[in-house]
């Protein structure tokens, strides 16, 4: 369920992020209103300070999510960047080694990238990665494992192609590095005790006795619920599939126009 939630576009996310908790306070503080409960004397100090143990609760849970969620999208990204660097780098190592090898090196690597693109960014790939995008790499690799052995009797030709073999090797351990680790997700149970604080916080505020002025009553229960909204919509989008998507996205599209833009030789 949370899963499908994170699936939703962004500003249905921070819609209902923000209109449960709007539709929450409007019913209680009406109800605050008709009952005619005012703020006197010390009788609002036991539900201000139980305001104050929920929020001082939910902030902490809050940042913890954010700051561990967050990290692990980071990360992720990182991943990708180090590989989509490796295989630039292949690329400029190929081109001085050998200019007329780089235009199918090129295109296999462009073919790479639209799978990994289509298959491992843009739609959740299985375990170990997708087994499409996983042949248009083979098919990469291959190209080199060819080299290799062409080169097998010719040591002063396999000594400047070595630097090419070892950025290789390197590229198969960032592409296993990336698709072995897991994106950052939210926990099932934490998140749902972060949204029983959210709204808890949401409520205390509410439940609190109107001042003088009603004005005031809706401008304090009205705020918390729209701000604690807004911080809920901000981890389920770190959380979400647009957050790592977009800029995984941004990164594939940069190093194909990199390679695009390469004149041959």
């Amino acid at each position: 369920m949370l899963e499908a939630f994170l699936a939703f576009p962004l500003w249905l996310i921070v819609l209902i992020s923000i209109g449960v908790p709007v539709a929450i306070v409007i019913p209680v503080v009406r109800a605050i209103f008709n009952a005619r409960i005012q703020a006197e004397g010390d009788d609002t100090e036991g539900l201000v300070a139980v305001f104050g143990f929920i929020g001082t609760a939910f902030t902490l849970l809050l940042a913890f999510i954010i700051v561990n969620v967050w990290s692990e999208q980071v990360s992720a990204q990182n991943i990708l960047f180090d590989e989509t660097i490796t295989l630039e780098s292949i690329i400029v190592e190929t081109r001085a080694f050998d200019p007329k090898l780089a235009p199918s090196i090129k295109g296999l690597t462009i073919d790479y990238l639209e799978s990994v693109r289509k298959y491992e960014i843009d739609t959740d790939p299985p375990a170990g990665g997708d087994p499409r995008a996983g042949a248009a790499f083979d098919k990469l690799l291959e190209e080199f494992n060819i080299l290799e052995k062409d080169l097998e009797s010719d040591d002063n030709k396999k000594a400047e192609a070595q630097i090419i073999l070892e950025e290789v090797k390197q590229l198969v351990d960032d592409r296993e590095n990336r698709v072995s680790s897991a994106s950052g997700s939210l926990d099932g149970m934490t998140t749902l005790v972060c949204i029983i604080l959210a709204l808890l916080t949401v409520l205390t505020m509410a439940l609190l006795p109107a001042p003088s002025r009603r004005w005031i009553k809706w401008v304090q229960s009205l705020g918390v619920a729209v701000a604690v909204g807004l911080v809920m919509s901000l981890v389920f989008y770190i959380a979400s599939d647009a957050y790592t998507r977009n800029a995984e996205d941004e990164q594939i599209r940069r190093v194909e126009q990199a390679l695009e833009m390469q004149q041959p030789e």
